[in-house]
């Protein structure tokens, strides 16, 4: 389902370029929207209902990091670097992830990202664009906490799709 075309065509591109829907302001963060857009995931939180009728462009994206998990099949934490396996990436502090079954909490440090061969793409919210990194540079997304990194499978209504088709 996941391949590299169609994740490359984002690569450097501002959250303004994808978002037709006017959600772009640097502010806010992006990551979640980023990959909702790019797996055309529209359900909780959209960024066309945050944004005022006459903006609207486009179909909703998810913007929420927590509701995403959420829709994750199957997710479980990272004990080691897998390479082989494709899905979405989630970083955060360990004691975010609860329960079982596991939750996320909606904590402002939580990072999400698309993971395909060893490599994440996602929008980094210091920087204004998508970019390309490795799972080991990942994990250090917020260096002043004991971060952890959990799988989640793609959930299933999910339809990637190329930059500018949205």
């Amino acid at each position: 389902m996941l391949n590299l075309e169609p994740l490359n065509s984002y690569v450097g591109k501002n959250i303004n370029e994808i978002c037709l829907n006017g959600y772009t302001n640097n502010n806010n963060n992006h990551c979640a929207h980023f990959v909702s857009h790019v797996l055309n995931l529209h359900f909780g939180c959209t960024c066309d209902s945050l944004v005022p009728n006459s903006a609207r462009q486009g179909y909703g994206a998810n913007t929420r990091v927590h509701e995403v998990f959420a829709q994750c099949p199957a997710v479980y934490e990272f004990d080691n670097c897998p390479t082989e396996i494709s899905g979405l990436i989630f970083v955060s502090a360990r004691t975010n992830f609860r329960g079982n079954p596991v939750i996320l909490q909606n904590v402002p440090r939580k990072h999400i990202g698309i993971l395909l061969n060893g490599h994440i793409w996602h929008y980094s919210n210091t920087r204004y664009r998508v970019e390309v990194q490795t799972m080991s540079g990942f994990i250090h997304h917020y260096p002043k906490q004991q971060n952890s990194l959990w799988f989640g499978s793609v959930p299933r209504m999910a339809r990637p799709i190329y930059w500018g088709q949205c």
